[in-house]
């Protein structure tokens, strides 16, 4: 069974900076993607920022009468 992440944050911390390089090769391989070993530096460190701005996303506290906009209108 897979394990489930609480936040980003939780999985950037887990993975550590070895293991997001390995998370990166594994996720890569999952979806058929050919990970070139030249860039491979640059995806990890893509994957730690996005990793970041996701907790910053997802840990926003939010109150509970606020509901998500079903129809974007500018």
């Amino acid at each position: 069974m897979a394990t489930v992440w609480a936040s980003p944050a939780a999985l950037a911390e887990a993975l550590g900076a070895a293991g997001a390089s390995g998370y990166a090769e594994h996720a890569a391989a999952a979806i058929g993607l050919p990970l070139d070993p030249a860039r491979k530096a640059a995806v990890v460190q893509h994957l730690a920022v996005m990793l970041a701005a996701a907790a910053l996303v997802l840990e926003f506290p939010l109150p509970d009468e606020v509901e998500a906009a079903p129809v974007f209108e500018p």
